[in-house]
């Protein structure tokens, strides 16, 4: 828990802040081996935890696996992660509350899943767990990082793959919306003066015209709204997030994509869950739980509950109907049971995923640039032609 506090220091200073502590009394406790004075000192309540970024997790990982590689203790590593982080308060927080968990006596696992700073992911902590126990914690460490690092590189290269068709709409909704608001109005202003009728093509686009200098704002405070309800909606498991979910993975080439991306997440997971000495059914029910499309993660838990009752991973897998599976996927899982390899053929097929899903959004970037070139240009163009129509028209006059 994070404890606000007011007091003095030793040299009679007015301080404040926050300290970590699982009772009120012991983060009474740290404050007093600091030689503050308190003055108050009150829980600092939040609404949620937010879940620690792939990107933090990676780096304390790898330092820490260093660290323990060099015969340092785990409480010795994470003081000095501390001087790493000294300009960030949540993540210097967040390893305070690490190191108060040790110091009263727990596992690391145990720290990890006591404190209420940030949201591990089930997997990590799971994995860790198991490694504490067969005092592997080092190597596991770094295979954790490395399978974080892994995932956050996938995410970097989409998002770099979106952000010129992005700037590409972004730049020509910004011109489009000049247009219509400014030049527009103004030509049609000095054709109408005349006394001439305007074209069918320049009404229209008076039209819309108007329409967004009168509405453009509520439309968009709607649509902003809008989206932000929806995205509530999304971030909910119920029936919008898994009529949406079905959708998606119902797209052409949208689906073989999201398709590569949660089995490769999925594979690398187990793999590395296996790996560690994790029990199968246990693996298969924390690996189910990391799809972020439900349909999947449905269809997975399904598969961990009939591994429970006794069948093989394989038959469970071919015996649920309720999502097609790629037959890749289907023939690894097979193979990999049989020749008692599963982890190593995960990781392998986890690769192919990855490497087939940058084929794919290459494919998917390059229809998507001509697409919004031709609408792009098509409104432009309309709107080019209906401003030159009514001044052809007077130059004919």
């Amino acid at each position: 828990m994070i404890f606000k506090y007011k007091g003095f220091d030793k040299k009679g200073d007015s301080v404040s802040g926050t300290v970590v502590g699982d009772t009120l009394d012991e983060a009474k406790g740290s404050l007093e081996s600091s030689e503050i004075l308190i003055e108050s000192i009150k829980q600092q309540k939040s609404l949620f935890t937010p879940k620690i970024s792939n990107a933090q997790l990676v780096v304390v990982s790898r330092n820490l696996s260093i660290y323990l590689k060099s015969s340092i203790p785990i409480y010795k590593a994470l003081l000095l992660l501390k001087n790493s982080y000294k300009g960030n308060k949540k993540m210097l927080l967040w390893l305070d509350a690490l190191v108060n968990g040790l110091k009263s006596g727990k596992t690391f696992y145990e720290a990890l899943d006591t404190q209420t700073i940030f949201k591990i992911p089930q997997f990590y902590l799971y994995t860790v767990k198991v490694s504490e126990k067969s005092s592997s914690l080092a190597s596991t460490l770094k295979e954790l990082s490395e399978f974080m690092n892994g995932i956050e590189r996938i995410k970097k290269e989409v998002t770099k793959a979106f952000v010129y068709p992005g700037f590409i709409l972004l730049v020509s909704f910004a011109l489009i919306n000049f247009m219509l608001t400014n030049i527009v109005p103004n030509i049609v202003d000095m054709f109408t003066s005349m006394g001439n009728e305007l074209p069918a093509s320049t009404q229209v686009t008076l039209f819309v015209s108007n329409f967004l200098q009168k509405y453009g704002f509520y439309i968009l405070m709607i649509v902003i709204a809008a989206l932000v309800f929806m995205g509530y909606l999304f971030s909910k498991q119920g029936d919008f997030r898994l009529k949406v979910d079905i959708l998606l993975l119902k797209l052409p080439l949208v689906k073989t994509i999201l398709m590569n991306y949660e089995l490769g997440r999925f594979c690398s997971v187990t793999a590395l869950l296996l790996k560690n000495g994790v029990p199968f059914a246990q693996t298969m029910n924390f690996s189910s739980k990391i799809f972020s499309n439900t349909l999947l993660q449905k269809v997975f838990e399904g598969i961990s509950s009939q591994i429970v009752e006794g069948k093989s991973f394989s038959d469970a897998v071919k015996s649920q109907d309720v999502l097609k599976l790629p037959p890749d996927f289907l023939s690894a899982v097979a193979i990999g049971e049989d020749s008692s390899e599963l982890p190593s053929t995960l990781i392998t097929l986890s690769e192919f995923y990855e490497e087939n899903n940058k084929d794919k959004i290459s494919v998917l970037l390059s229809l998507m640039e001509p697409v919004l070139m031709i609408f792009v240009g098509g409104v432009i163009g309309f709107l080019v032609i209906s401003m030159l129509l009514p001044i052809f028209s007077i130059s004919i006059q």
